[in-house]
């Protein structure tokens, strides 16, 4: 069985609102990372369409704050993306009993190129795709087919795990079976009651 992870609130961190009252403190920090992250070119980032220069110029309308006061919100992202423990472990377990894993990730290229930098966990991982490297995202059918295809793997085989209920469902309709991610124990638990742990 070929066990497939999301990254982002999977295997590693990921909050808006903390990055942003990091950056600029806590007031109004829910409000500015909703402006600035739930936006279509948040997304564009993420596909590899859009620099996060350009993204942090065309938001200044929205955002009121200069071009180098979101650049420096948005280039605290990478950095905030961190492992979590419990899902390490997880995968090291997972990865001595022989499962291939893989991760499948909707990510921009300065937070990708900052994990591969920082972080040792991709030795447990057989491959990996990326949005912004093939320039597709979840849930667009196009890129589970992507993975499948170019990692010969046959979708009956798969198990998909993601913290969105829309990128599971993208995955069923392409016939990959998949795990609604709530956190390290729930995943463990699904995992054991799969036969997989």
């Amino acid at each position: 069985m070929a066990l497939i992870f999301d990254l982002g609130r999977v295997i590693v961190s990921w909050e808006p609102e903390r990055i942003v009252s990091r950056v600029r403190g806590p007031e109004g920090a829910a409000e500015l990372a909703r402006v600035l992250f739930d936006h279509p070119d948040w997304l564009e980032v993420d596909r590899g369409t859009l620099s996060l220069h350009t993204m942090a110029r065309r938001a200044e309308a929205r955002t009121g704050l200069s071009m180098a006061e979101n650049l420096a919100i948005l280039e605290a992202v990478p950095p905030s993306l961190v492992p979590d423990p419990a899902m390490l472990s997880l995968l090291a377990e997972l990865h001595a009993r022989g499962h291939a894993l893989y991760a499948l990730s909707n990510m921009g290229h300065a937070s990708i190129d900052y994990l591969e930098q920082h972080c040792d966990f991709w030795r447990f991982f057989k491959a990996k795709v990326v949005s912004a490297r093939v320039r597709m995202m979840k849930p667009e059918p196009d890129i589970y087919r992507y993975l499948l295809v170019a990692h010969d793997l046959k979708a009956q085989d798969c198990l998909f795990i993601d913290d969105s209920a829309a990128n599971i469902e993208a995955a069923a309709r392409v016939g990959i079976h998949g795990v609604l991610f709530t956190g390290p124990t729930q995943c463990r638990s699904e995992l054991q009651a799969l036969g997989q742990l």
